[in-house]
């Protein structure tokens, strides 16, 4: 009974004949009784959900009942309930339907060219004859995506900084720091120092700074070419009103990169998603103080989520004083930049863009 449940609701095949191979089957190994209450269960199924999904009229039927739509997305996308139920909330049946279906497919994967250091004509040219297709980015010059990231981790381009593997939601936020000649900058939460590196190729004259809590981390940084720091951003060692421009790319539930790393959804609980919200505004109330008047401060989370991004935003308003400005170039009129994977093609991305007052 439950494989051919499955079948009249994932498959293509006929209805009858599924319900006729089932009540077939069950006649034969557990005789007419069995195959009678079968073919009870199974029509009725088929009645009530089948061929009654396309009609609102029938709110007792099962797949306009919220629970019920939450229940059966959450199994046909593979993902926890309460997930499902977040987003159907904001997003709607429709729009959660095509975000699922998003992440479940295979990712594409970006690299970020060093195109002060060479050509993207001649980078594009370099991988296709090594056999890798390629596609040019959506919004970044820099930006390319690339068929297999295997070949490229080990080539020559890769280990000599004119390759990096970023992602273009994430390429964007070095474009809305827009480092000037003469700033001090700080990247807050460098990681491996992938935006570090950004930041100095789109402007070499500047003092930057990286800082990061995880010392295996940032081994890989070239101390020659920055200052790297291992501190906590909540317990900083600098002093009041010294950095022209701040980047905070805050650690975060990571929903919005589920495509490239499925396990998050497994992983990841609802109170996550409140607890990084908290420390959120604690980093930003943190870094506030050495961030000059007139400076800015780039607020960047691989999410999607409220509670990680308006609503952060919303609560530092409450404590500081700020001006939103546009971050991106590319965008008309808006006080912030938010991809969703649906509608963007990107990974799943907040940035925002703060300046002191």
């Amino acid at each position: 009974m439950w494989i051919t449940l499955y079948q009249l609701t994932f498959m293509k095949k006929a209805s009858y004949h599924v319900v006729n191979e089932a009540v077939e089957y069950a006649k034969k190994t557990e005789g007419r009784f069995a195959a009678g209450f079968i073919n009870a269960i199974l029509r009725r199924y088929i009645r009530e959900y089948i061929e009654n999904k396309d009609d609102k009229s029938r709110g007792l039927a099962i797949q306009n009942n919220k629970k019920s739509q939450i229940q059966r997305l959450s199994i046909i996308h593979s993902f926890p309930e309460w997930i499902i139920r977040r987003w159907y909330e904001r997003l709607g049946q429709e729009d959660i339907e095509r975000l699922c279906s998003v992440l479940n497919t295979v990712p594409r994967f970006a690299i970020r060219i060093a195109i002060k250091k060479m050509d993207i004509e001649d980078v594009v040219d370099y991988l296709e004859k090594k056999g890798i297709k390629t596609e040019r980015g959506r919004y970044i010059e820099s930006a390319l995506y690339v068929d297999r990231l295997a070949p490229i981790i080990k080539d020559n381009l890769f280990k000599k900084g004119i390759i990096h593997i970023q992602d273009e939601a994430s390429q964007l936020t070095g474009i809305a720091l827009d480092p000037k000649k003469g700033d001090v900058i700080l990247d807050a939460c460098c990681g491996l120092g992938t935006k570090t590196y950004q930041i100095q190729e789109l402007e070499a004259d500047i003092r930057l700074y990286s800082m990061d809590i995880d010392k295996d981390k940032i081994e890989s940084i070239d101390k020659k070419k920055v200052n790297v720091i291992c501190g906590d951003v909540l317990l900083h060692p600098f002093k009041e009103k010294v950095f022209d421009k701040i980047l905070l790319d805050a650690p975060c539930s990571s929903t919005g990169i589920i495509r490239k790393h499925p396990e998050i959804k497994w992983r990841l609980k609802e109170k996550d998603i409140k607890r990084h919200g908290i420390n959120q505004l604690a980093m930003l109330n943190s870094l506030w103080g050495c961030l000059k008047e007139n400076g800015y401060l780039i607020y960047s989370v691989c999410s999607f989520e409220p509670e990680e991004t308006i609503d952060v935003l919303a609560g530092f308003k409450r404590e500081k004083k700020f001006i939103v400005e546009n971050p991106l170039p590319l965008l008309f009129n808006k006080e912030y930049f938010m991809s969703l994977p649906h509608e963007t093609g990107l990974d799943g991305f907040f940035i925002a863009k703060l300046r002191k007052i």
